[in-house]
């Protein structure tokens, strides 16, 4: 096992980090979990667990095999660079660049902490490496975060680029209140889904999450009791050539199925026309109910609703098991509570 780090997004304090380990609990990654600052996810795994996490994550930016962890403090950092076996980049083009998270040890400069760290660098091999910031063959980044100095080897982005292409109002269908790519990619990880599980959405909407989860190699199958939601998702989903798909027109309190994987939904609150006039809290209570003994062994639902709902207790009565909740602001008038649930 080797030490990596990843950079992850600040926009919220738990669900980035939660994410990712499920992301890793859902491939069946090993991995030990080391002390982590904020916005930084620090673990020992193997290098092909970097891969499949920059591939699927929403809320991570890139990641890099560790090279130093310790205070921020010039004197700490320069040691610990010094420490370092630079060999591997003997003959190689190589820059540096340091980031700042949350307005960590402001006292230090990141310009300055890149000229330190490649100077130790090129001191280090006589001369034998090459500044290249253009295409270099490796690049050194830092992070400043926490009070922590975080330096390793630039190993790759996320697919977070990726969801500029399918945002939300570059689709032929959209709604008010559909989620962002990034955030429904988010909904379809912390459900554990993996490639060839079946992913189910029993408000599927215009299709967000079926479209993250259908692009992570899941079959998909998408539920609304709307005919005009049917219709623009299967739009949406033809836009983006995907295939592994299914849609019925249909209602989540009656659910025409025998067995499902992986779940994620965000329910229509405040959508009398997608609820058919019932109130959300007895609606996602008679859904949760349904599709409980539904739910494999090794299947997760990821469910959202307003935290006057009290989404929580509702799954704790029908009998699930609370495996995390997250509480997200979306705007002042609307707190979202997101809960992960397993039988």
């Amino acid at each position: 096992m080797e030490n990596f780090f990843l950079r992850l997004s600040c926009e919220h304090p738990s669900l980035p980090m939660a994410e990712v380990k499920a992301i890793l609990e859902a491939e069946h990654i090993k991995y030990r979990l080391n002390f982590s600052p904020p916005c930084i996810f620090r673990f020992s795994s193997s290098k092909e667990s970097i891969k499949t996490i920059l591939k699927r994550s929403g809320m991570t930016f890139f990641g890099a095999r560790e090279l130093i962890f310790c205070d921020a403090d010039y004197d700490s950092i320069l040691k610990a660079c010094r420490d370092v076996d630079w060999s591997f980049l003997h003959g190689k083009s190589f820059y540096v660049r340091v980031h700042r998270v949350l307005s960590s040890s402001t006292n230090l400069s990141t310009r300055i902490l890149e000229s330190m760290v490649g100077d130790v660098i090129y001191k280090s091999l006589n001369g034998s490496v090459k500044v290249n910031f253009k295409s270099p063959d490796e690049i050194i980044v830092g992070v400043l975060s926490g009070g922590n100095f975080v330096l390793g080897v630039f190993l790759g982005e996320s697919c977070r680029r990726d969801f500029r292409f399918r945002w939300v109002g570059n689709r032929p269908f959209i709604h008010p209140s559909s989620l962002t790519p990034a955030i429904s990619r988010l909904f379809v990880n912390l459900c554990r889904a993996r490639p060839g599980g079946l992913f189910f959405d029993p408000f599927c909407g215009f299709g967000g999450f079926l479209i993250e989860a259908a692009l992570i190699g899941c079959e998909v199958i998408g539920l609304d009791i709307d005919t005009k939601m049917i219709r623009g998702c299967l739009s949406n989903l033809k836009y983006f050539n995907l295939k592994n798909y299914n849609l019925i027109l249909g209602d989540a309190r009656n659910l025409p199925f025998k067995s499902v994987n992986f779940v994620a939904t965000d329910p229509p609150y405040g959508r009398t026309a997608s609820t058919k006039g019932m109130d959300l809290k007895s609606l996602i209570k008679y859904f949760l109910q349904d599709i409980y003994g539904l739910m494999s062994k090794d299947g997760y639902i990821c469910i959202a609703g307003p935290t006057n709902v009290d989404l929580k207790n509702i799954g704790l009565d029908v009998g699930f098991k609370l495996v995390e909740s997250h509480i997200m602001r979306v705007h002042k008038s609307l707190i979202r509570e997101i809960c992960v649930f397993k039988v």
